[in-house]
């Protein structure tokens, strides 16, 4: 097969070439190009040297995993034309006349009467394609493609629901659904109040989500028999915990009504009539897009030196690209939105299923030496995520036992809207492993957490974290823990801004005994109940942060003394993780000295906390909690001027003569110009 050769006096590089108007039985040049960029990895597999596949402008929906696999290339870049837009989707094109308007007269009695001439439907029986209904998804759940979901002109639709923008307090227990219950068969059953579900008699596919139990665990589950004489709703299956009431965070909402269509972008799945209902986002549309995919677009594994540049990812119901037992592979310049579950995952997540990440949370939590194969150097930088249904980036790599860092990053990426289907414990980023780093990100709107990890010597920093945990409670913007060999990592220089006070949310959660961290230069404005959260661990240093309008700014407490006591007993599970590491020899012993006498320190009992040349404005309470859990030197609580330039924007720095720098000995200054994404922010807004 012949190819075009482009040569310079100090390096050769092969082109290959794809094109919307291609054929594969063409030679890949530009006057010849390939239909797929499937054949052009193909093609490109038989090149020596550096090889790098030029894709035209134009829409390539795939079928199938666009895989990549070691081949004679030393490099192999995917990049779009310069100048030209490439969309990668695992969609399908639904022909706009397929739109119908709704004629039935039992459904369009079922719709709100000033609806009834708006919404349209699409029986995709008639066009011979198969569509799957939801599925349970939340808390300890695996996670897993999204069903088929509608997009129009680019926009994703939305299940219908009700409340719209809220949820209803759950009512009156009859039947918690508690291990007593499933031993006996019993389904949760609840009361709800008002009139609205008494509306709902029709519906056959009626699904509810909410938080049933606790705050920070949310639930996606059918409904098997609503009962309005006794205004009780019955679930199909059970919560991962059992339902409660009597705090305000226990909520429910119901989703995928017909009833419930009042909002443009709305939709429900009738699954038995294998049609969707839906009222339009805008009025005049031109194309209607219907994600097929389940499997990832782009799979890359066993290789290295491998770049996916300039490309847009997008409307597929899985993973938009997958990576396992790589090095140097990296998503540059990409645009990945509209995707079902995760935009990246770096890293194996179900064992035998690849491009799956599954359960893979649940057998960390019983398995902390997990290895990924997730390689090294891997990552994404310069790139848009948004809309994704379960999640930004699953980033893992490193080994636990031997303490190998990955260098697997996330950098100057621009993540929102990422929890679309999957909430609760499916953040902006995962990180698991050793020694992976997210830096310079944007994170913002999710219901949940930005960040979450595991592992160990991971970095955060200079990443602006805005409008997380917007609904849940008992989670942090940035939350690990339950585990004291996760150690060694590093919080520094990121800006948290305007996290819900409403529940107990926290911009830096170390949760259930976690130890061993260093944070500073972190800006916390108003981010939250709990800024920072120190639950029971020992060996914090908290030095050169700024905290700004919040009730409290730091808690401490000793949970290990009491509620939480048997996580640190004799074979509990705090034993049980630090054998699995080895924690008393090397490399745990060399990196972390305090652990090896870990049970014979009085482990329940917080200490070493240091908590250092803080700036604490405009904080009703600094502490929390037993001053005596924390060493406090040299922080100043100010009631006046602290010098910043602009008192209603942190970022721009203070002033030369701040008086920060005299009352704060040692107090050095932040890089505020390095915090947050370099990308077009603007640019964003419009997409």
């Amino acid at each position: 097969m012949s190819l075009l050769l482009t040569v310079t006096t100090c390096w050769s590089q092969t082109k290959v070439y794809v094109s919307i108007n291609g054929n594969n039985s063409n030679r890949g040049t530009a006057s010849d190009p390939l239909r797929t960029i499937q054949q052009a990895v193909k093609v490109a597999a038989d090149q020596p040297g550096a090889v790098e596949i030029e894709v035209g402008e134009g829409n390539y929906h795939v079928d199938r995993t666009i895989e990549i696999a070691q081949g004679k290339w030393s490099s192999l870049s995917i990049t779009s034309q310069t100048g030209q837009k490439v969309s990668v989707s695992g969609d399908v094109a639904i022909p706009v006349d397929a739109v119908k308007k709704v004629g039935d007269a039992n459904l369009l009695n079922r719709l709100l009467p000033w609806m009834r001439d708006s919404v349209r439907l699409i029986d995709f029986r008639q066009l011979g394609i198969d569509i799957d209904n939801l599925h349970v998804s939340g808390f300890a759940r695996p996670s897993l493609p999204a069903w088929n979901e509608l997009f129009i002109d680019g926009m994703p639709l939305q299940l219908s629901r009700w409340p719209n923008d809220s949820m209803a307090l759950i009512g009156k227990i009859a039947v918690a659904g508690n291990k007593e219950d499933k031993a006996a068969g019993r389904l949760p059953i609840f009361h709800y109040s008002g009139s609205r579900p008494d509306k709902w008699t029709a519906a056959r596919n009626l699904w509810i989500g909410g938080y049933f139990g606790w705050g920070y665990a949310d639930d996606l589950i059918p409904v098997k028999a609503l009962d309005v004489a006794n205004k009780t709703i019955q679930a199909a299956t059970y919560s991962a915990y059992e339902f409660m009431t009597g705090t305000d965070f226990r909520r429910w909402y119901a989703v995928n009504l017909v009833e419930e269509i009042d909002r443009p972008g709305e939709y429900a799945i009738d699954a038995e009539e294998e049609k969707i209902y839906f009222y339009p986002p805008v009025d005049n549309f031109s194309e209607v897009r219907l994600s097929v995919l389940s499997q990832p677009v782009f799979s890359v594994m066993g290789c290295a030196n491998v770049t996916l540049k300039n490309l847009t990812i997008e409307n597929t119901r899985g993973i938009g690209v997958y990576m396992e037992r790589t090095e140097n592979v990296v998503v540059d310049s990409c645009t990945l939105r509209n995707i079902g579950n995760v935009a990246l995952c770096i890293g194996r997540g179900v064992d035998s299923i690849p491009g799956l990440v599954g359960d893979f949370a649940n057998r960390l939590y019983e398995d902390v030496t997990i290895y990924r194969h997730a390689g090294k150097n891997n990552g994404i930088k310069n790139s848009y995520i948004y809309n994704t249904g379960a999640g930004g980036v699953s980033l893992g790599g490193g080994n636990r036992l031997t303490l190998k860092p990955a260098n697997n990053f996330v950098e100057n990426c621009i993540i929102r809207r990422y929890n679309r289907i999957e909430k609760s414990y499916r953040p902006a980023v995962w990180m698991d492993g050793v020694g992976c780093r997210i830096t310079r990100c944007d994170i913002s709107d999710a219901p949940s957490m930005a960040v979450l990890f595991h592992g160990n010597n991971h970095i955060i920093e200079y990443c602006r974290i805005t409008n997380v945990c917007s609904e849940v409670d008992d989670q942090g913007a940035i939350y690990y823990g339950r585990d004291p060999s996760e150690q060694g990592h590093i919080i520094r220089y990121n800006y948290f801004k305007d996290l819900s006070p409403r529940h107990r949310v926290t911009a830096t959660y170390h949760d259930d005994g976690a130890c061993g961290s260093e944070v500073y230069g972190n800006i916390y404005y108003r981010a939250g109940s709990l800024p920072v959260l120190i639950g029971g661990g020992s060996d914090h240093h908290y030095y050169n942060n700024i905290f700004i309008e919040s009730p409290v700014a730091i808690h401490l407490d000793n949970r290990l003394q009491n509620w939480a006591a048997q996580m640190c007993a004799p074979d509990g599970i705090f034993e049980k993780r630090l054998k699995s590491v080895n924690y008393q020899q090397s490399p745990y012993s060399k990196a972390y000295p305090k652990l090896v006498n870990y049970f014979n320190d009085n482990p329940a009992l917080p200490k070493r906390n240091r908590i250092h040349g803080n700036l604490f404005y405009r904080i009703k309470k600094v502490v929390n909690g037993e001053t005596k859990w924390g060493i406090f030197t040299n922080n100043w609580v100010a009631k006046y001027d602290l010098g910043f330039v602009d008192p209603e924007d942190p970022l721009k720095g203070f002033r030369e003569d701040a008086p920060v720098f005299k009352r704060i000995k040692g107090f050095q200054d932040i890089p505020f110009d390095k915090i947050g994404c370099t990308l077009n922010v603007e640019a964003f807004q419009l997409q």
